[in-house]
C-alpha cells in the first residue's frame, strides 16, 4: 500500500502547502514555474513533507483533489507546471528580457535553503 491509501487528506494538504509556497515565490517574481519530478522531489524532501512525487502517484492525487487541480496548470511523465498568477507563459521571456526558465531555476534553487532555514 502507498501512503496515499492510508492518509489521502494529509498527503493532499502537504502537497498544497509546498505548492502554494513555490507558487507564491514565483508569483512575487512574476515568472512561470515548471520543474521536473526530480526537482520537485528534492523540494519535498527538504521541506520535510515526507512525500514523493512521481507521475503515477501525483496523477491519483490530482484526480482526487480540486484544490490541487487549481494549483497545477499541466503535468506529464517528465514535469509539472504550476498556475502562477501574473506570470507570462513558460515559453515567454520575463519582463527584463531574460529567459523565464532560468528564472524558474533560480526560484527552485532558492526554495530549498529557505525551507531549511524555517525549520
Amino acid at each position: 500500500m502507498r501512503f496515499l491509501e492510508f492518509a489521502p487528506d494529509q498527503m493532499i494538504d502537504r502537497y498544497i502547502v509546498v505548492f502554494k509556497n513555490l507558487i507564491g515565490r514565483a508569483s512575487a517574481k512574476k515568472v512561470p514555474l515548471k520543474m521536473n519530478w526530480a526537482a520537485l522531489n528534492q523540494i519535498l524532501k527538504t521541506s520535510s513533507a515526507n512525500l514523493l512525487a512521481d507521475y503515477e502517484t501525483f496523477a491519483s492525487v490530482y484526480d482526487q483533489s480540486p484544490a490541487i487541480q487549481n494549483l497545477v496548470k499541466n503535468f506529464n511523465a517528465k514535469e509539472i507546471e504550476f498556475k502562477v498568477p501574473g506570470a507570462p507563459d513558460a515559453d515567454d521571456k520575463t519582463q527584463d528580457g531574460s529567459d523565464s526558465q532560468a528564472e524558474v531555476d533560480k526560484i527552485a534553487a532558492s526554495a530549498a535553503p529557505q525551507q531549511l532555514a524555517q525549520q
